[in-house]
């Protein structure tokens, strides 16, 4: 061995000691330089993988997953401020930071977990209901855990590992249930700004259209129209012309909604400021906009007296949030009149792929099949009406496959009806 190949090899071993004695505040940090310098998302990778090395012997495990709570910010925060599209290896490395993070947080155990939520600085979802009077408890963080796993292989379908864990956190059964409220109003309110712009000219969103005309179709007025799961209001723009009572819009996004609620009959909802409108019409799109789990609406906490039901219910490309429909569908039933149309879309899988119905996709988005979806309205009283396969949007430069459905209630709330 000649006297360079020896000093590249004791450099190598003088770095690799180094990383095992810095602490995750100077890993940090050195992190940090490095990717200013070298421009490049490697360093955050090495990163990932050297916190979850010091992890099983830290002293201070919970510094580690303050690591990994510090890396995911520095990127997530990056990202918005530079207005950044696209980047493959940005996701890859963000993916890999939320492994690490949902693998730490499954190993917390319960005095690490309660002592983490109250630590005022933690990213942990849920963390503000915890008192130092509870009982410890290892829940929160499990439920953490999955959804940062979920984040992961969202980010990068590629990511194995992560999507090991998230099977054996969750099991096969609930893995397919559904995503918790907090995690998708979490989603939302991280990019509700850029909401609009991402889906309409990045993803050729086109679903609020496809939700518009065939409204228009029925050739109908409503009484009491509810947008469920109405975001920033696009798909509102084209069913407020139709509505002769009130339209109500519920979301679990209280970000979302705060841009629907800015939105009048002449702008905002996916009216650009270039669009042209005949006249300056400042009547709010939503006669009310509502936070709550759509599982959880009621005639009371929806309508609040100004009806006895709605006849028109819509979900934009909202579906893809649960695995079975069978209790959003039972919810809908119960809110709605007698003959109430009901207008969604969902992605599409075939009986092959999603024997249970349903099945969660790599994009951490659930897509059902066409029985599931009818089987479950059929079930609470909706006859089908409609049914078009359709393409709602482009992800990654391909067409996803979707399909739209209109049902019309044939016996409300009976829940005994059959198709």
């Amino acid at each position: 061995m000649n006297r360079i190949a020896l000093i590249l090899i004791l450099q190598n071993l003088c770095n690799l000691v180094s990383a095992v004695d810095e602490s995750p505040e100077a890993l940090y940090r050195r992190t940090i330089k490095e990717w200013r310098t070298k421009r490049s998302y490697e360093p955050w990778m090495k990163y990932g993988d050297d916190l979850l090395e010091k992890f099983d012997t830290s002293s201070n495990r919970l510094e580690i997953v303050g690591g990994f709570e510090e890396g995911v910010l520095a990127i997530e925060k990056a990202t918005v401020a530079r207005g950044e599209a696209d980047n493959k290896e940005r996701d890859i490395a963000l993916s890999k930071l939320y492994y690490g993070y949902g693998y730490v947080l499954m190993e917390l155990d319960a005095s690490e977990c309660q002592s983490l939520a109250l630590d005022p600085h933690t990213l942990l979802i849920g963390a503000e209901t915890v008192s130092k009077n509870d009982e410890p408890s290892t829940d929160l963080c499990l439920e953490n855990a999955e959804n940062s796993l979920r984040n992961a292989v969202t980010l990068d379908a590629t990511n194995k590992v992560a999507d090991d864990l998230l099977q054996r956190i969750t099991g096969m059964d609930s893995v397919h249930k559904r995503k918790p409220k907090e995690f998708v109003a979490e989603l939302f309110d991280s990019f509700a700004d850029s909401f609009d712009e991402k889906l309409l000219d990045g993803l050729q969103y086109k679903v609020p259209q496809m939700i518009g005309k065939s409204v228009l179709k029925l050739g109908d007025k409503f009484e009491n129209v509810l947008d469920a799961g109405c975001g920033t209001g696009l798909a509102g723009r084209f069913l407020k012309p139709l509505v002769q009572n009130v339209m109500v819009g519920v979301d679990a996004s209280q970000k979302m909604l705060d841009i629907a609620e800015k939105c009048t009959v002449s702008s905002g909802c996916g009216l650009k400021d270039t669009d042209e409108v005949e006249a300056s019409d400042k009547t709010p799109l939503y006669d009310d906009l509502l936070v709550l789990d759509l599982e959880d609406m009621s005639i009371e906490n929806t309508l609040k007296g100004k009806g006895d039901g709605f006849d028109l219910i819509v979900a934009a490309d909202v579906f893809v949030y649960f695995g079975s429909l069978a209790n959003v569908l039972k919810t809908f039933s119960n809110i709605s009149t007698k003959g109430s149309k009901l207008i969604f879309t969902a992605e599409r899988a075939t009986e092959e792929e999603a024997p249970l119905g349903w099945r969660l996709l790599s994009s951490g988005r659930f897509a059902h099949t066409k029985k599931h979806v009818v089987e479950a309205a059929a079930a609470v009283g909706y006859e089908l009406t409609l049914y078009q396969e359709i393409v709602p949007r482009m992800e990654k430069g391909e067409e996803v496959q979707g399909h739209m459905f209109g049902f019309a209630l044939s016996n409300a709330s009976s829940g005994n009806s059959e198709l």
